[in-house]
């Protein structure tokens, strides 16, 4: 069941979100301001969050862009605001979506599943870059302590892991931490 965080300082809004999503089958957690929910982002780290644009003490911009430097938290904008401002800020931050309110729940919902699926495929896409760039480097370590090309470097790599039964991304961790270039 995905966690959801619903922050809005409108009472109603924020009622009618947290019902419908709990009804449609997700686990919700709210805030009434800003830096309530940037409080819970940190603390219970759900899988989405839903931003209004403006609230109390922190608004939603700013906190987006809290949540994009301090957490791994993906998040999406409600807003009575449709102002193309508004929306090109937060396509810079990084928002996975711009709801324009009044909202339905029903017919947000596909949305939410969208933005979460979203959500994953990027969490995978940067731990396989991550992966890519730590065996990149232990293969630049080993072309330069041993004097091979790129192909013989990864291929030794392969080798070496597979002897000992490790994975790539966990033996090249190991030569760029120990320096120990085989």
């Amino acid at each position: 069941m995905a966690k959801i965080l619903v922050a809005d300082d409108d009472r109603v809004v924020l009622f009618t979100l947290v019902e419908g999503l709990r009804e449609a089958g997700f686990e919700v957690v709210e805030a009434s301001d800003g830096l309530q929910a940037l409080a819970l982002c940190l603390s219970e780290s759900p899988d989405l969050a839903l931003l209004d644009i403006r609230m109390p003490h922190l608004d939603g911009l700013e906190l987006a862009h809290r949540l994009h430097h301090e957490t791994s938290v993906p998040f999406l904008f409600l807003s009575a605001y449709s102002d193309e401002t508004y929306v090109q800020r937060a396509v810079a931050i990084g928002a996975l979506g711009y709801l324009t309110k009044p909202l339905n729940v029903t017919t947000i919902v596909p949305m939410i599943r969208t933005a979460l699926a979203r959500a994953q495929e990027i969490n995978g896409l940067q731990g396989a870059l991550e992966s890519n760039r730590t065996i990149a480097t232990a293969i630049g370590m080993l072309m330069q302590a041993n004097g091979l090309d790129q192909p013989a470097a990864f291929e030794y790599l392969r080798r070496q892991a597979r002897s000992e039964r490790r994975k790539l991304e966990d033996l090249a961790r190991n030569i760029i931490t120990s320096g120990n270039n085989q």
